[in-house]
């Protein structure tokens, strides 16, 4: 069983919430525990609620902690997502300096990441709401305060010590409501709070100049005034309400030209306030970007409310989860008919194979997934699956059942360099290669490092030179419990590939630890690596089929 369920902490200052979430097929939530934060009590006493939740929910859900992928913390900054530290939050006082990643990885043996929550909702709504499918997007929280997230080509990026996106600390005006600490600022006329604001100094000046309010009679209710109650006589068509939400308008668009003009992103998806009083401010803040923003940059970019609602808080711890452990939400790619043709003809030969059909598939799905973002495939195995290890790079470094001929554009690179036929005779014959290295084959390194540091280390090493996240590894273990190649799929897993594991049907330590192990139907070591040929070759075969003509 691969690892297909994550888990989501929403840390708040009032509230904690602990989610499960399967990812199998998208993302759907499957349970949620919450608490009141109790900040009085300090982080130690939160932070054991949080252990003691995920175990609850885990016990209640019964399901094995082996089989989370990730779990993904959302909270407020300031915070330090490389190192996984919070950093004292305005909202969780004496949260200082908190190593919570580690904590968390420490407790559980499980990838955990860190985002604040601007990057957490911008996440959810890039992959799950009204961003999803473009690379380059901005989401602001417009909610109590303003920040941003922001994914600049199909990344989020969070800036040098995760402070990018702190758009509500921009100073608009000279003067004007407070907000991020600073008078005029973004966030002091475009968030929840900084509305209120607004409306009670506006409110001030309309009752000295003699003017009657329906909605704000006495002191008590200026104090009393907030976004929700302007923005319901607004709604209802009382002209002074109006003329404070169209001043939030005015100021949003101003904000907006000027991240148009230097971002230029396709889309602006705002959250919170600006979704549910969207007919209120739409009009005055196109008018302004109209007016600011560069003509060519305007018409590419789209302003849209947030789509997830009040799904996103619930959402967007999981997608940290997801987005950190590379997580596919879309589904591999169906398999087509002329791959699946080689799968149906192994079956055919070797019926005993029937058994795992599911797990070769899933094989080739993840390495596939892989190549199609330029990832590469590490071999390893011991003795005869030594050999196979090696006979695997052979099918799949040049061409096997085609002559993968590279194309034109290659060919006439190459006539440039050297010239016509000299270049000819290269480009004619090269074939299409799919990255893959046997780590059985390097004889210096091997020896020197099982003399000088640990035998039972030589392809974990390896694994750590050469392997980066989104890489496969396929370790060959006719028992599965070789210790050299289980210690190099926890490298591998350690470092973010994802790991297939080729056993006998047993299967051993490996089948506990890869994402996928084929255990094929044999107990004695010659027949299961008879066996074991043709699988790989099927694999082969498959992977040929999809990348080459």
């Amino acid at each position: 069983m691969s690892n297909q369920y994550v888990i989501g902490l929403d840390i708040g200052g009032t509230k904690c919430a602990v989610l499960l979430a399967s990812v199998q097929n998208g993302i759907e939530i499957l349970d949620k525990l919450k608490f009141d934060t109790e900040t009085g009590k300090g982080c130690k006493y939160t932070i054991e609620r949080l252990i003691d939740s995920i175990n609850e929910i885990l016990v209640k859900n019964n399901i094995d902690k082996k089989f989370i992928a990730a779990i993904g913390i959302s909270c407020g900054g300031p915070l330090d997502s490389k190192k996984g530290i919070i950093m004292s939050p305005p909202n969780l006082p004496g949260w200082d300096n908190v190593p919570i990643v580690e904590i968390i990885q420490k407790k559980f043996g499980i990838p955990s990441y860190l985002q604040n929550d601007a990057n957490a909702c911008a996440l959810a709504e890039w992959k799950l709401g009204a961003g999803k499918g473009c690379s380059n997007m901005m989401f602001l929280t417009m909610g109590t305060g303003m920040g941003a997230g922001l994914i600049i080509d199909g990344k989020l990026y969070s800036g040098i010590n995760d402070m990018a996106g702190e758009v509500g600390h921009i100073r608009l005006e000279e003067e004007g409501p407070e907000g991020y600490g600073k008078k005029g600022s973004f966030e002091g006329f475009c968030s929840g709070g900084g509305i209120g604001r607004l409306a009670q100094m506006r409110a001030r000046e309309l009752i000295q100049k003699g003017i009657k309010l329906s909605w704000c009679k006495t002191e008590t209710d200026i104090e009393n005034l907030n976004a929700k109650i302007v923005g319901n006589y607004a709604a209802n068509g009382d002209k002074y309400a109006i003329g404070i939400y169209e001043e939030v308008a005015q100021k949003l668009g101003k904000a907006l030209a000027v991240f148009i003009d230097i971002l230029n992103p396709e889309l602006i998806v705002i959250g919170s306030i600006f979704a549910r009083r969207e007919d209120l401010l739409r009009a005055k803040t196109e008018e302004i970007i109209e007016k600011e923003a560069l003509e060519i940059s305007r018409r590419n970019c789209k302003v849209v409310p947030a789509a997830l609602g009040e799904k996103v808080g619930d959402l967007a711890s999981i997608m940290v989860a997801a987005y950190g452990a590379e997580i596919n939400l879309e589904g591999n790619k169906p398999v087509s008919e002329k791959v699946l043709t080689h799968l149906n003809r192994l079956i055919e030969r070797y019926p005993l194979l029937e058994t795992v059909r599911e797990d070769i598939l899933k094989a080739y799905e993840i390495t596939a997934e892989s190549y199609r973002n330029n990832g590469k495939l590490l071999a390893c195995g011991n003795g005869g699956s030594a050999a196979d290890s090696e006979h695997i790079i052979g099918e799949l470094m040049k061409g096997f059942m085609k002559q993968r001929l590279i194309g034109k554009e290659e060919h006439e690179v190459i006539k440039s360099i050297i010239g016509e036929e000299r270049g000819k005779h290269i480009a004619s014959h090269l074939q299409g290669a799919l990255p893959a290295i046997a780590l059985t084959q390097h004889a210096a390194l091997s020896t020197a490092f099982l003399n000088d540091v640990a035998p039972d280390m030589i392809f974990a090493q390896q694994v750590y030179g050469y392997g980066v996240k989104g890489d496969v590894l396929i370790g060959l273990s006719t028992s599965g419990n070789s210790v050299n190649i289980v210690n190099a799929v926890v490298v591998a897993k350690a470092k973010g590939l994802k790991t297939i594991g080729l056993t006998g049907e047993d299967g051993g330590k490996l089948a506990e630890i890869c994402d996928v192990t084929i255990k094929v139907p044999a107990r004695i070591t010659p027949d299961i690596q008879e066996i074991h040929l043709p699988v790989y070759h099927a694999l082969c075969c498959m992977l040929e089929e999809e990348f080459f003509e």
